[in-house]
């Protein structure tokens, strides 16, 4: 009785099986076709939706930051670039470029600190003017440049140096012994540039104003405006701070977008020779403050003050 009932119902399963199975793969094809259909009418959504600049293009040239920024700054030359707020220590354009091609000269050279281009420099600065040298010296130089928040706990600078990669500091002297803890930990370490400070070779510190005079001389690379030009870190607001890689075309791009004359009046013909002072509060080592405004002040020859 169990035997013949068991084989008249097989069969009957395995017919409602195959009918279940075909009916499954017949859901899943209309189920793909939908999907298909769908992901074709959201690219063609998405299509319609792209919003073309009333602006039009802009053209972004093949050029280092430095080189875009720093153009035509002979014609300024005796104008200041960038004061400090506190001391009232300012730099004209021309004295601001001689001390960029000096700290580039400086880094690479080898009774200097001997850095090879991509080589890594970090940056322990709040808002200076001789934070304007020692980034685009890197930058001049062809190294990846980094920069940390001064009010980091020495354990946060050391991470983030660490995971940067950094072989060579620019700090203060307030500052040094945390790039002397940071040192400890690397084992190719370069040197230490310090401003304000006074060399200490033994420590392997360079005062920044005596290194600049010592007129080092080097080979300045040509630079490849699609290789990492900055590394800054976010704020580690989901977690451990991250970086973020820029090349120097990233900069510039930013920058051509924000040199367009509907954009910044600094580019409209009855500004051209107008140039004004500019008060800058955002942290240079943030991207906002250093490329929005920093390096558009620079590119557009006004004047910048910087608060500490």
């Amino acid at each position: 009785m169990i035997s013949r009932i068991l084989a008249s119902t097989v069969p009957a399963c395995r017919r409602a099986g195959s009918r279940a199975v075909l009916g499954e793969l017949a859901t899943r094809s209309n189920a793909c076709g939908s999907a298909v259909v769908l992901s074709q009418r959201r690219l063609m959504s998405h299509e319609r939706n792209v919003v073309q600049s009333p602006f039009g293009s802009v053209d972004i040239p093949e050029k280092n930051v430095t080189e875009y920024i720093f153009e035509g700054y002979e014609k300024y030359a005796d104008k200041p670039a960038i004061t400090c707020g506190a001391s009232k220590r300012s730099y004209t354009y021309g004295m601001t470029y001689e001390m960029v091609k000096r700290m580039a000269c400086g880094l690479l050279s080898q009774k200097g600190c001997a850095m090879r281009q991509h080589d890594v420099l970090g940056l322990l600065l709040p808002n200076i003017p001789e934070f304007v040298p020692a980034l685009h010296g890197g930058l001049l130089a062809g190294l990846t440049v980094t920069f940390a928040n001064p009010l980091y706990t020495a354990e946060e600078v050391c991470r983030q140096f660490e995971n940067a990669g950094v072989t060579a500091i620019v700090t203060l002297p307030m500052l040094l012994p945390v790039a002397e803890m940071f040192k400890s930990k690397m084992k190719h370490y370069k040197g230490t540039i310090c401003i304000g400070g006074k060399h200490d070779l033994d420590k392997n510190i360079y005062g920044f104003e005596q290194f600049l005079k010592e007129n080092h001389r080097s080979e300045l690379p040509e630079i490849d405006c699609h290789k990492t030009a900055i590394l800054p870190y976010s704020s580690g607001t989901t977690g451990l701070p991250k970086g973020v890689e820029l090349s120097h075309y990233n900069l510039v791009a930013n920058l051509a977008q924000g040199s367009h004359p509907a954009i910044s009046k600094y580019y409209q013909p009855e500004y051209l020779e107008k140039k004004e002072t500019i008060l800058t509060i955002p942290p240079f080592f943030h991207i906002y403050g250093l490329n929005a405004i920093l390096h558009m002040v620079i590119k557009s020859k006004n004047h910048v003050v910087s608060i500490p």
